[in-house]
Parts: structure tokens; C-alpha cells; sequence
């Protein structure tokens, strides 16, 4: 079974989790002063808690999915790891393993977390989410991009696992752009929402 982090154990995180594991994927996460309820959640999805540093050795691929806030002192935790561990990180039968920043930070905070990984053995992805948790007959799209493009196209095999995986590539692409993309859709929706609103008030005066 493919070995995947998913940290952590949010709305969108734990949805995301739960669509891995049904399709045979083992989920970890690491639930360090999370809430009960993030518990529940990762419970109810079948991710398994682990500490941080066998979640790192374990995965293949850890999708961050953290408040946007946390999302580079996150990414400083697991350079650390790769750091102190890297005899032990630097050799693993599926290839390099890969930090996927999936949240929602504008594209000069996701070069910054991309740049993190400069150097390391640890290879990095760029991926907005845009949509929101999947559900039984919907899946939000992972618009990804990086700096590789062999390295996106492992990336778009997670589409046999339940996820719906569209790469950004191409003469011009990198590390941002994934970003940029979930920002203008983040304006569109919020535009929508407030035009809906506007159109309410109307209505009931």
C-alpha cells in the first residue's frame, strides 16, 4: 500500500485522507496538539498517528494541509527531521520522497517553503486545492507544479487513488503558480458570495 502523510487532520485534510485510504493508500498524520475533534476526524478517515519524525521516514509524499498560518512552521519541522536524519532519509526504494504544500498562501510564502527543501534530499510540489473537501460524487482538483516535471508526473498517478491531480507545466511554470491559482479562485468565490448577498438584501427590501 502507497504510504502517504497527510497533515493534518482538518476538513479538507481528513476528507483527503479518507478518499486515500478507501482506495488502499496507508494515510499517516501527526496530531501534536491538535483538538479532540481533529482526533475524531483523523479516527473516522483511518489515519494513523504517528510522531513526526516516523510520519517523514514512512511517507512517500506528505500533503500539508494546515491552517495557511502554520503552514511554514510546519514545513521548518520537517527540514529539521531531514536534516538531523539525512544518511537514513536520503535512500528509499520508491525515490525521493516529496513535501506537497497544498494551502492556501500566496506564491511568494510557497517559494519561501519551497526553498526550505533547496538542497535536501527532500524534493517539493506546489499544489492548490480548489473546491472544497471531498464527498461521495465530488473531488475538488490538486493543480500542481514544481520545478520537475518527472517528479508532477508521479504526482498525477495519485489520480488512481481518488484524487483528481491537474499539472501546471510547461515553458514558464514553476513553484507559485499552483499558489496563484487558488488565490484568484479564493477572490472569484469570496466575489460570488458577496454578489449573492448583495442580491439577497435587494431582494427582501
Amino acid at each position: 500500500m502507497l504510504p502517504i502523510a497527510v497533515v493534518s487532520a482538518g476538513a479538507m485534510g481528513s476528507a483527503v485522507a479518507k478518499r486515500l485510504v478507501t482506495a488502499g493508500c496507508t494515510v499517516y498524520t501527526n496530531l501534536d496538539g491538535r483538538s479532540d475533534a481533529a482526533h475524531q476526524r483523523a479516527h473516522d478517515a483511518g489515519m494513523i498517528n504517528v510522531p513526526l519524525e516516523t510520519l517523514v521516514s514512512k511517507s512517500k509524499w506528505i500533503l500539508s494541509i494546515v491552517p495557511p498560518r502554520e503552514a511554514f512552521a510546519f514545513a521548518e519541522k520537517v527540514r529539521g527531521i531531514v536534516e538531523e536524519r539525512r544518511e537514513l532519509l536520503s535512500e528509499s526504494k520508491s525515490g525521493p520522497r516529496v513535501f506537497v504544500d497544498c494551502n492556501a498562501v500566496n506564491p511568494e510564502a510557497v517559494k519561501r517553503i519551497g526553498g526550505l527543501f533547496r538542497g535536501t534530499s527532500m524534493r517539493f510540489i506546489d499544489a492548490g486545492i480548489v473546491g472544497g473537501p471531498p464527498r461521495p460524487g465530488y473531488d475538488p482538483t490538486f493543480y500542481a507544479c514544481s520545478e520537475g516535471e518527472n517528479m508532477l508526473e508521479e504526482f498525477a498517478t495519485l489520480s488512481q487513488y481518488g484524487l483528481r491531480v491537474s499539472l501546471l507545466k510547461g515553458a514558464g511554470t514553476g513553484v507559485g503558480d499552483a499558489s496563484s491559482l487558488k488565490l484568484c479562485e479564493s477572490v472569484c468565490d469570496s466575489f460570488v458570495r458577496a454578489n449573492e448577498g448583495s442580491r439577497t438584501l435587494v431582494g427582501n427590501r
